[in-house]
C-alpha cells in the first residue's frame, strides 16, 4: 500500500472477504487470477523469501500483518461458538466425503455454529460450501457439487511461481480453470451462510475459498495453524487426510491433553477404517486420554452421529 511499497495493508482493519482477495478475477479472461490480490501478495512473498525474508522490513511488516489478523479474528469469534474441520486437501469435490463434509458443515452452521477451516481447497472447500448453502436444501447442494465436479481435484500448483517471481502460465491455467466454477457458484449465492477461512500464503499457490465469507490469512503457517485449532473450542472433526491433518490432529490432542485452553475440546475422526486402520491414530489418542476418550472422542462414518456428538457440548461446560 501507499507508504509501505506493499501489495497489502501491513496492519488490516478487519479480517478480508472475497473483495479483497479475489478483484480482478475474470473467468471469462485467461490468466485473470495472476490479477487478484490474492495471487500478487504471493509472488511477492515468495520473491521476498516467504517465511523467512532477508530484509528484515519485510519480517517486520509480515510479523504486523499476522497480529493484525489475530486481533480481527478474536474481534470476529468473540461469543461464537467455533467448530474446526480438517482434512485432506486434494479430497476430489466429486466424492462422497466431499458431499459428507459439506452436509456436516451445513448442518452444524443451521444449529448456530460457525464453521472455520484452513481455508483452502478439498474438505476445507466442502465445509464452505456446506455452509454458505446453510440457508437452501438437497437440490441446492446437488446443483452445487454437479457443477463443481467438472474440476474434481486441486491441480499440482507449487511451482507456479519461482524464487525470482516468474510466472508459470501453464499453471496458472490450470489455477483459473480449478477456481472458476467455485468463484462462479460462490457469486451466485445470495444471503450465504457466514464461515471463517484461516488459510495462508505458506501455501498460496493453492486459491483460498471462495465460499468463505470471512478470511483470516496468514504469512506464517505456524500462527495460522496453532489459531485455527485454538479458536475451536466447540470441536474439531478431522475428515480424511494424511500428514498435515495428522499433525493437526496431535497437536490439537496436546492442546486437550494439557488444558491449554482451560478445556478439552471435542474431537471426532470422521472414517472409522481410515483412522483405525490406514493411519491408526485412534489406539494412540486412547492411550493418552485413558479414561476421557469415550467422552470427548468420536471415531464415526455417521453425518449425523458426528453432529450430534458436536451439539451436545455447550461452551458453558466445564470441560
Amino acid at each position: 500500500m501507499q507508504g509501505y511499497n506493499l501489495p497489502y495493508e501491513p496492519i488490516p482493519q478487519k479480517l478480508y472477504t472475497n473483495a479483497d482477495l479475489f478483484q480482478g478475477f475474470d473467468p471469462s479472461q485467461p490468466a485473470s487470477w495472476v490479477k487478484t490480490a490474492d495471487f500478487i501478495i504471493y509472488r511477492h512473498f515468495v520473491m521476498e523469501g516467504r517465511t523467512t525474508p532477508a530484509n528484515p522490513y519485510m519480517g517486520m511488516m509480515q510479523a504486523l500483518h499476522d497480529n493484525a489478523i489475530s486481533q480481527a479474528t478474536a474481534t470476529f469469534i468473540e461469543g461464537r461458538r467455533v467448530v474446526a474441520i480438517i482434512g485432506d486437501h486434494q479430497l476430489a469435490r466429486d466424492s462422497v466425503s466431499y458431499r459428507n463434509t459439506a452436509i456436516l458443515a451445513r448442518r452444524l452452521t443451521r444449529s448456530g455454529f460457525l464453521i472455520c477451516t484452513g481455508g483452502g481447497p478439498g474438505a476445507m472447500e466442502a465445509s464452505h460450501l456446506g455452509a454458505a448453502l446453510a440457508g437452501g436444501g438437497d437440490a441446492d447442494l446437488d446443483h452445487a457439487l454437479a457443477r463443481l465436479k467438472t474440476q474434481p481435484v486441486v491441480p499440482t500448483l507449487g511451482k507456479i511461481v519461482d524464487s525470482k517471481g516468474g510466472i508459470d502460465f501453464s499453471l496458472v491455467a490450470q489455477a483459473d480453470a480449478w477456481f472458476k466454477p467455485a468463484f462462479e457458484l460462490a457469486q451466485s449465492i445470495h444471503s450465504a451462510g457466514e464461515s471463517l477461512a484461516i488459510p495462508t500464503w505458506h501455501y498460496g499457490h493453492e486459491p483460498s475459498t471462495p465460499f468463505a465469507t470471512h478470511i483470516a490469512k496468514y504469512f506464517q503457517n505456524s500462527i495460522r495453524e496453532d489459531g485455527l485449532l485454538a479458536i475451536a473450542k466447540q470441536g474439531i472433526i478431522c475428515m480424511e487426510g494424511k500428514a498435515g491433518t495428522i499433525q493437526e490432529i496431535f497437536q490439537d490432542g496436546a492442546q486437550n491433553y494439557y488444558r491449554t485452553f482451560d478445556r478439552f475440546s471435542p474431537m471426532i475422526l470422521f472414517g472409522v477404517d481410515h483412522w483405525t486402520t490406514t493411519y491408526p491414530v485412534v489406539g494412540v489418542l486412547q492411550e493418552l486420554f485413558a479414561g476421557q476418550f469415550a467422552k470427548y472422542v468420536l471415531v464415526t462414518d455417521q453425518v449425523d452421529e458426528a453432529a450430534r456428538f458436536i451439539e451436545q457440548f455447550s461452551t458453558e461446560t466445564g470441560r
